[in-house]
């Protein structure tokens, strides 16, 4: 749901050093990517999310979602986007242990508005890719929790300009092995 994503599955996750050096607009981007997906979970609750960074010109989040989004639905993406920025929620980071990480996705509780019946496997996943002894880190939006390094910028109300370009598919992590997920 972004333009041009598609070379960033090689290299999905940036180190800590290159969040650290990341732009202003590289946050605005982020966070805009995290008030999509928040929009996406209050219309699709089912919705099970895997990464979603900023690139070049703009921004995505890769979603496994039974519905099939299609350009029919971004005026009511962007609609549900609207109300989260007018709701000028805080991006609060929380850092947690490994053990904390695990249970909250495997709860259902990451990348998602409350804990679900189907755990947070993507984020279950992710967070294997973590290195032992690096610090995990969720940041939430209203009720909207995430497994995520940052950084964001300091609210939802930033993230004023905004527009659902596409969709398209994308396999997790960029393996053809892997599930393919709504971009």
């Amino acid at each position: 749901m972004a333009e041009d994503a598609s070379n960033h599955d090689a290299k999905q996750r940036k180190t800590l050093d290159e969040r650290a050096r990341m732009s202003e607009l590289e946050k605005l981007r982020h966070s805009t990517a995290h008030v999509m997906a928040t929009a996406i979970a209050k219309l699709w609750p089912d919705a099970q999310f895997a990464a979603g960074p900023p690139v070049e010109n703009g921004f995505y989040y890769d979603v496994d979602l039974e519905h099939r989004i299609t350009p029919d639905d971004f005026e009511a993406i962007e609609a549900e986007m609207t109300r989260v920025v007018k709701e000028n929620q805080v991006f609060e980071r929380a850092v947690v242990s490994r053990d904390e990480a695990l249970a909250l996705a495997q709860s259902g509780r990451l990348a998602a508005l409350g804990e679900r019946a189907a755990p947070s496997r993507f984020k279950v996943d992710l967070l294997g890719d973590i290195p032992v002894g690096e610090e995990i880190s969720l940041y939430k939006n209203g009720d909207f929790w995430d497994l995520c390094a940052g950084p964001h910028v300091p609210r939802t109300g930033n993230c004023k300009a905004f527009k659902i370009m596409n969709v398209a598919s994308a396999f997790y992590k960029g393996d053809a092995g892997n599930p393919q997920l709504q971009r």
